[in-house]
């Protein structure tokens, strides 16, 4: 976003947009760790951190400041422009509130099916939520969601970008050994479609009640 924009926008955009961002930020970690839990198979993305992080044996948020430099660099190359460093911002959050909620939901595991099922599901309803409200916001998404959001610039869908991006990712925590099974399945082809509804959703209530002082 340009610095004119930045100033155009309303009080009411720029509490919406920190709000997106603080409620995208802090939960969507929530939603990650939910997914490890259900101990079904996590996303690709969140499986190859975790994947990487074990095979280190150094913190998850270490795991996800490392694959983080990777992702901006190919943004970068898809953008055909700079690297964008600002998306380390929230990668540094992402990280030391994702350490935050291992520690809290330690004790919330799938013991059973119907416990892990019902754990993997709110954790992708959490995570596709906060996915959604923070790359509405004008502030610096994750290198990752960053990434789709270059795809869907390109004219893809942010379901399919994202759908494609934890397909290769799923690949690569294989190799790592990473936890993979049928909530990984559930998450490469059920998150994109449930963010993209979440998107459509709250966009179009914000432009709706923002009228001149839209979020982007």
């Amino acid at each position: 976003m340009t610095l004119r924009k930045w100033k155009s926008m309303t009080p009411g955009a720029w509490a919406c947009n920190l709000a997106l961002y603080g409620i995208g930020v802090g939960i969507m970690p929530m939603g990650v760790v939910l997914t490890i839990n259900a101990h079904l198979g996590a996303g690709g993305y969140d499986a190859l951190n975790f994947a990487l992080a074990e095979r280190l044996r150094i913190n998850t948020s270490l795991g996800i400041y490392a694959t983080a430099v990777l992702v901006v660099i190919l943004t970068a190359f898809i953008r055909k422009g700079y690297p964008r460093l600002e998306t380390f911002i929230s990668s540094f959050f992402l990280g030391i509130f994702t350490d935050m909620w291992k520690t809290a939901l330690a004790p919330v595991q799938g013991t059973g099916l119907a416990a892990s099922l019902l754990i993997m599901a709110a954790g992708v309803v959490v995570v596709a939520f906060a996915v959604a409200c923070y790359i509405i916001s004008v502030f610096p998404t994750n290198p990752t969601d960053d990434l789709v959001v270059a795809l869907h610039e390109r004219g893809i869908r942010l379901g399919t970008a994202k759908v494609s991006l934890d397909a290769v990712c799923v690949i690569l925590a294989v190799l790592l050994g990473g936890e993979i099974g049928i909530g990984t399945i559930v998450c490469t082809f059920g998150l994109g479609p449930v963010i993209d509804m979440f998107h459509r959703r709250i966009r179009g209530k914000l432009y709706g009640w923002l009228g001149n002082g839209k979020v982007v």
